[in-house]
């Protein structure tokens, strides 16, 4: 690994995380080893800290407006309204969080009560509620349904949050050096796909190992409890070996630090002045007037967004496809997210070593441009008839611009917080909470407006992720611009 893993002072020297070493030409280079062993190793359970999350947010967004569409027979708008609802509750729950956690107990202990409180309650989603069948006697189903899913819903997105932001929060703790920082970003990220490939494989197989259908329908609600439950256990291996054994620094909360300006690379430079002597409420005051802050919180909501509508509507694109050209079966809605994510663990390997060679900024406008193209690709090329190697190639590139622009925006996100660690909780929390309602907001919009009858709108999420994710990326570019336009002409003296 190419940087230190521990705090870096003004003078770039590195202290460990657990005690101060001097390392001198005599170092044995077997202690030298122990201590590269225990960084790499310790960057891996961090990682291991999201697998969770990351499993269910990839069943979350990509299968359960399909689950609930097509399995409970939910109307469209209704299962809409659910993925807000999840939304809106995980984005107020986040800044609330944010303080909470900055505030009271350990990151570490915050982490395990939402892993408990997400076990508790994701598995029920994918699973059929009592008496939730559609028969003679079903006018209570239109209350009954959504008001049990809307419960699960709330608790869960809750749990969620809480291991995120914790999670986020303690890449500060960990390290103020920004190439460590940018490496655990990475990790983070590769964890995500790895999570992501995980979910992708097991539906395929479950969907493949069971009876075969054409389509999705009633009878296969059998298929998505399974595969929520054997994703719940692999979820609870991972953080039970994230806390048992992760070893993080002991935390902080001084409000000691400098505080940050952006110079004209688009980086971060942390200057020692009056500010730095601030309390933490008056810190957090002076992050909230950052135009930083806000500009960076742009270029994250407009990744996720593309990333999140991609998730929904790649299924749900490829299940209306089907109408038209069902020759390849249902499991294509699992084989195709499996290679867009296969896509995006090669290009964020790539990224744990290059982007500290290119700067954020520019990786993201990279992204933004392969993302912009894929959704071209789709206007232009996929239509019914259009051959399943063009799908995949297209996968492809969906997941390598996503995979791009949200490792980018988070190392962006990382480098703002610098030395501020004892913030971080609430500036992650901040810069996530816009993208939260924006999805939910997105998702209910693109549902509401989708045709009763398939006839009169044969291709509308082909649409959708034309024009919806195609605008997601155009806006995250616009806002680099406006970053770096903003940034050039306050360009600080260093």
């Amino acid at each position: 690994m190419s940087g230190k893993y521990g705090a870096t002072d003004v003078n770039g020297t590195t202290c460990d995380i657990q005690e101060e070493i001097v390392v001198d030409n005599e170092v044995d280079s077997s202690a030298s080893y122990k201590r590269r062993w225990w960084r790499v190793s310790q960057n891996v359970l961090y990682g291991l800290g999201h697998v969770y999350n990351d499993l269910c947010a990839a069943m979350w967004f990509s299968y359960m407006l399909l689950f609930f569409q097509a399995v409970l027979d939910m109307r469209a708008v209704v299962a809409g309204a659910m993925l807000l609802l999840g939304q809106v509750v995980d984005a107020l729950a986040t800044p609330v969080v944010g303080v909470l956690a900055d505030k009271y107990g350990t990151k570490k202990a915050w982490h395990l009560t939402g892993c408990i409180l997400v076990t508790a309650t994701f598995p029920l989603l994918f699973i059929r509620c009592w008496g939730c069948w559609f028969n003679e006697n079903t006018q209570y189903l239109y209350w009954w349904m959504p008001l049990y899913y809307a419960v699960l819903i709330i608790f869960f997105q809750i749990g969620w949050a809480v291991v995120q932001i914790s999670h986020l929060a303690m890449i500060p703790s960990i390290t103020d050096n920004l190439q460590v920082r940018a490496e655990l970003t990475s990790i983070r990220y590769m964890a995500s796909v790895m999570s992501s490939l995980t979910v992708y494989l097991i539906t395929w197989v479950v969907l493949r190992a069971t009876t075969y259908s054409t389509f999705i329908s009633q009878t296969d609600d059998y298929k998505f409890r399974d595969v929520s439950l054997i994703i719940s256990g692999l979820g609870v291996i991972s953080f039970m070996a994230f806390h048992l054994f992760f070893k993080l620094r002991r935390e902080d909360k001084s409000g000691k630090g400098a505080p940050v300006v952006q110079n004209g690379n688009g980086t971060f430079v942390h200057q020692d002045n009056e500010a730095a002597k601030l309390p933490a409420k008056s810190k957090i005051m002076y992050f909230l007037r950052m135009p930083l802050l806000y500009q960076t919180s742009l270029l994250y909501v407009f990744s996720r967004l593309y990333w999140a509508l991609s998730l929904v509507y790649v299924p749900l694109f490829l299940e209306e496809r089907l109408s038209v050209n069902p020759s390849a079966g249902s499991e294509l809605v699992a084989s195709v997210p499996l290679v867009l994510y296969i896509s995006s663990f090669f290009f964020s390997l790539l990224l744990k070593s290059k982007i500290n060679s290119f700067g954020n900024q520019v990786v993201y406008f990279i992204g933004s441009c392969l993302s912009l193209g894929s959704c071209l690709w789709i206007a232009l090329a996929i239509d019914p008839e259009a051959s399943i190697v063009q799908i995949y190639m297209v996968a492809t590139l969906i997941g390598a611009g996503s995979s791009i622009t949200l490792v980018s925006s988070l190392c962006v996100t990382a480098d703002l917080i610098g030395p501020h660690s004892h913030q971080g909780a609430a500036i992650y929390s901040i810069v996530t909470f816009a993208d939260k309602l924006v999805t939910g907001i997105a998702v209910v919009a693109i549902q509401n407006y989708k045709c009763d009858d398939v006839v009169d709108c044969p291709q509308y999420y082909r649409g959708v992720l034309t024009y919806a994710c195609g605008g997601s990326a155009a806006l995250g570019i616009l806002s680099l611009s406006l970053t770096k336009l903003i940034s050039i002409k306050t360009k600080p003296e260093v």
